[in-house]
């Protein structure tokens, strides 16, 4: 606290920006401004939507570089990672404090093109994971053969995506994804289409459990 006597604002009374000016046994005194009170703690419901926010960014963080492109087309005034967190927020479970992700329910991406026919994931050599499907191009309209498979498999324990953006073409129908980092360990599996120039992607299928050899 400072006393002002005639000096460059002079005396003066109540809040000026951080400060604060009055009178003491007949002196002007100047104080700076207490910082503001939190009005209450955060609300049960407030924390919860916290909790959430915190799991689903955390789990999405690592595939950025995918969801900036498989949301990129309908993500309007936002970058495709916060559009394919919104479209995710459904995806979460559980009772506060305990929520989780319901990985069957997770999109990495949402479009119009034709997914793959039978898609389906297993691991049949040791830290790898094998993707198979049945090629249907041709057989839905924009269904092509140039069109290309992405796949991505995420382990809850090491919290750890990985994932290859073109992977294969449509009419591959396979493709054996390398994963020694999970080798003994299960992972949830999921895969996609783009078109060979990656403006239209299909809505992306989950693929299952699968425990790496």
């Amino acid at each position: 606290m400072g006393t002002i006597d005639k000096g460059f604002l002079g005396g003066f009374q109540g809040r000026l920006g951080t400060a604060v000016g009055s009178t003491w046994k007949g002196k002007s005194v100047i104080r700076s401004r207490p910082p503001r009170k939190r009005k209450g703690d955060p609300s049960e419901a407030q924390m919860d939507v916290q909790t959430k926010f915190t799991l689903m960014t955390n789990f999405l963080r690592p595939l950025a570089d995918l969801l900036d492109q498989s949301f990129k087309k309908t993500a309007v005034g936002m970058s495709g990672s916060n559009k394919a967190f919104s479209e995710n927020k459904n995806a979460i479970t559980g009772t506060s404090p305990d929520f989780t992700i319901d990985y069957p329910k997770v999109f990495l991406s949402k479009g119009s093109l034709p997914n793959v026919q039978a898609p389906s994931a297993a691991s049949v050599t040791a830290g790898k994971l094998q993707f198979t499907w049945t090629d249907n191009t041709g057989k839905k309209r924009k269904a092509l053969s140039s069109d290309i498979v992405f796949v991505a498999a995420y382990n809850q324990e090491l919290n750890d995506w990985e994932f290859v953006e073109k992977a294969a073409a449509r009419n591959t129908g396979v493709f054996e994804m390398d994963l020694p980092a999970f080798s003994g360990k299960p992972v949830q599996t999921y895969m996609g289409v783009f078109t060979a120039d990656r403006k239209t992607v299909s809505d992306s299928l989950y693929t299952g459990v699968v425990n790496i050899l």
